[in-house]
């Protein structure tokens, strides 16, 4: 969606169409924005696991990856939003199973910073 019309509420909306590089106006009474359908995660190559769409695996998705293999290698198991890269974590909608709502990432997000401080405290910082 490029642009919304309307004097006292959602009147039109204009597509833009990447495809064809056309802008279509088009009649509507309201919107709806989802937005995290598509991760765009693929910047992080190789650095963490991801499933077969991109979203990034976490806490026990890594123990039991799509594919049936263990991921995460350490003794302790992973927490609750930790990648495969111990220390780091996702949060939102770039994580496999998330539920895609702002109030979501905002939990996981506090979820994060709770176990950012565990992973310090175990690794002795």
């Amino acid at each position: 969606m490029k642009e919304v019309h309307g004097s006292e509420g959602v009147e039109s909306i204009t597509l833009d169409n990447t495809d064809s590089g056309t802008d279509e106006r088009i009649p509507a009474g309201c919107i709806f924005s989802f937005i995290g359908a598509a991760p765009r995660t693929e910047w992080l190559g190789d650095a963490v696991e991801r499933d077969r769409l991109g979203f990034i695996l976490t806490g026990q998705d890594l123990v039991a990856s799509e594919n049936g293999e263990r991921v995460w290698n350490l003794k302790r198991d992973p927490f609750l939003l930790e990648t495969s890269l111990p220390g780091a974590f996702a949060a939102g909608d770039v994580r496999h199973g998330s539920g895609k709502h702002v109030a979501t990432t905002v939990g996981e997000g506090s979820t994060a910073v709770m176990s950012t401080w565990w992973y310090l405290e175990d690794i002795g910082l």
